[in-house]
């Protein structure tokens, strides 16, 4: 269909409200953090002297030791604010990254509950369904309530963090999940994403500034090092490919590096809610490399919902303009791969034309899913 006529519908097929209703509490799972006293106190200290910075620095991270307990059976954990911008820990309550040390919790290592309205409460909930209707890798997520010192926090949005038992779950080979940094950061004192040869995975020197700021996530398997190397070097052939290649190069040899069909599904993804977030290499990328086919797959992460109107107003466009991303990568590879553009268009399709059934879908979980207290003593995390 003409790009302005798709662009059209857009709006109206999953046009909600980003609040939560007040209907009857449901039966969310309970969460209970503890945090002895002596930890708690440091934390409490490291907590102001970050809101008085206004940033969260990646060397400045402090993990407390807790304990987390579900259905009755505790877990020794750690325990750490997670976010690097205020909306995570500004207000009465904070967003938190979780470590299980012995024992995993339902299969997961590391689980964020992150404070509802950075997810535009059921967005990014809605955003993994529609990737898992897609065939998409997509890191659940759902809604939590928990208590912290026997106190009511409140509602909190759950998702896993990227880890080799992540892989496992989902069937897929342990390999590397690769995230860029971006420029910003750096007038905030954080450190770049080195590329470590010598030591892969790692953030040690020496840096490759010229290439980019890659984190290679541990997903990958720790005995095989050479791979690591290898897998972060084909990383950077492809970064290079995308960034510096020709169109005729692009359109030749992304193919080898790029499940093509999986990224016309995310790009549609992206476009179906109006996210231009997650349509660049930054901070939001998530890219695994399927060691088994060598190509690599984006992973849907903090995705926002934006009408036409909001993101036509910011990019400076029309409505038409919307379907050609605004990132120099992802417009290279849309224009110059044949038959991409068309795919992207033929998923988009599809689901606008199953808008209503999404927007059902998030206003059932907008019902379910009631804020409750929040957390305002100094004393209390």
């Amino acid at each position: 269909m003409k790009r302005r006529q798709l662009a059209g519908v857009i709006a109206c097929c999953l046009t909600v409200t980003a609040t939560v209703t007040t209907a009857a509490e449901s039966d969310l799972p309970a969460y209970q953090i503890q945090v002895k006293d002596k930890a708690l106190r440091r934390f409490i200290a490291h907590r102001e002297r970050i809101q008085s910075l206004d940033f969260l620095t990646a060397e400045d991270r402090l993990w407390v030791p807790a304990t987390f307990l579900h259905a009755g059976e505790p877990y020794d954990v750690r325990l750490r604010l997670r976010g690097d911008l205020p909306a995570h820990w500004r207000g009465s309550k904070q967003s938190y990254r979780v470590k299980f040390k012995d024992q995993p919790f339902q299969g997961r290592r590391e689980i964020n509950l992150i404070v509802p309205w950075d997810k535009h409460y059921a967005v990014e909930w809605l955003q993994t369904l529609v990737a898992k209707d897609l065939g998409l890798l997509f890191f659940a997520g759902d809604f939590v309530n928990v208590v912290i010192n026997g106190e009511d926090a409140g509602l909190y949005y759950q998702s896993e963090h990227p880890t080799s038992e992540y892989l496992e779950r989902n069937g897929r080979p342990a390999s590397s999940i690769f995230t860029f940094g971006e420029n910003w950061t750096f007038y905030y004192g954080k450190r770049h994403h080195y590329i470590g040869f010598e030591n892969p995975g790692s953030a040690t020197s020496p840096p490759v500034e010229s290439v980019a700021q890659i984190k290679q996530r541990a997903t990958y398997d720790g005995d095989e090092p050479e791979q690591v190397r290898r897998q972060l070097a084909y990383l950077i052939e492809f970064y290079e490919l995308l960034t510096e290649g020709s169109a005729a190069d692009v359109a030749e040899r992304a193919p080898y590096y790029l499940d093509l069909d999986k990224f016309a599904r995310f790009v549609a993804l992206q476009d179906f809610f109006g996210s231009s977030h997650g349509m660049a290499l930054n901070d939001n990328s998530r890219l695994y490399l399927d060691p088994t086919s060598g190509k690599f797959e984006f992973i849907p992460w903090d995705t926002p919902l934006w009408s036409i109107a909001e993101r036509a107003q910011q990019r400076g466009t029309d409505a038409a303009g919307l379907l050609t991303p605004e990132n120099p990568v992802f417009r290279r590879l849309i224009e110059a791969v044949p038959g991409l553009r068309a795919e992207r268009d033929r998923v988009l399709r599809r689901l606008v034309d199953d808008g209503a059934s999404y927007r059902a879908r998030l206003r059932e979980r907008h019902a379910a899913s009631r804020p409750r207290g929040t957390i305002g003593s100094s004393r209390k995390i």
